[in-house]
């Protein structure tokens, strides 16, 4: 059983194709119409379903549409009125308040831009995309892949907001695909995936004890990360010698 509580950040790793996206999709109801899916989705002790999820959680995808024309600001507003039951002012303090909150507060009065349109930076866009998401102050975040596309250091802004979002008492659950050695090291809880099993389910920092345990040791001055998802991935052409040692780890 894997259980994500708050206060921490439960990473879901994988090689491609092992279900990453899958799960997080099943997780939230997203075209788990066409999923075989058995087990139970639990969320505060009840059985969770499209609607008692949605109350409280957001999803931050890999690609957000913005309005290219619009600033910071005018597009957390504009969400704010769909989504918030609130008067004008109110709106604008909650609006401010979460610009503050993901460090977006010095480029409120820029446009968003886009293809054609000189705007904020890819990791500004990806700050935004967490504003929009924390907007209605949902207990649990569930996203996509929130490093990919980033350099090194939007990489660790992102993980810093991440982890500030974490310690304000929000559960966060990402897919996140070869993480440095360093962000791999900030992560709380880790979930590996393996031709869509469970392979690993426990604490980061313990994983590379579990794997020295069953003869599998992380060489010294590797990256735990790149090592985890190459010991578990299906390599072409070597498929079935790749599933045979997969077996050791979802028995």
């Amino acid at each position: 059983m894997s259980v994500a509580r708050p206060g921490g950040v439960l990473a879901i790793m994988g090689a491609s194709g092992a279900g990453k996206t899958t799960l997080l999709n099943s997780l939230l109801f997203i075209k788990s119409d066409k999923l075989n899916i058995t087990g139970s989705r639990i969320t505060n002790g009840q059985t969770a379903t499209p609607s008692n999820i949605t109350a409280v959680s957001a999803y931050v995808q890999q690609e957000d549409l913005f309005i290219p024309s619009l600033t910071v600001k005018e597009h957390l507003l504009f969400q704010a009125k769909l989504s918030l039951n609130l008067n004008d002012k109110e709106r604008l303090e909650r609006v401010n308040e979460v610009m503050n909150q993901v460090g977006l507060t010095k480029v409120a009065d820029v446009m968003i831009g886009g293809e054609k349109l000189k705007g904020i930076s890819g990791g500004e866009k990806k700050r935004l995309s967490f504003a929009l998401a924390v907007l209605t102050n949902p207990s649990i975040l569930f996203c996509d892949e929130p490093t990919s596309g980033l350099d090194s250091f939007m990489v660790s802004s992102i993980m810093d907001l991440i982890n500030e979002l974490a310690r304000s008492g929000k559960t966060i659950i990402c897919t996140i695909h070869q993480p440095s050695s360093q962000i791999f090291s900030r992560l709380d809880k880790l979930l590996l995936l393996a031709e869509g099993e469970t392979a690993y389910f426990g604490a980061t920092a313990e994983a590379k004890k579990y794997f020295s345990s069953i003869n599998l040791p992380c060489p010294e001055d590797y990256n735990p990360s790149d090592y985890f998802i190459q010991t578990l991935a299906i390599v072409p052409g070597r498929e079935a010698e790749c599933r045979e040692q997969v077996k050791h780890f979802i028995k």
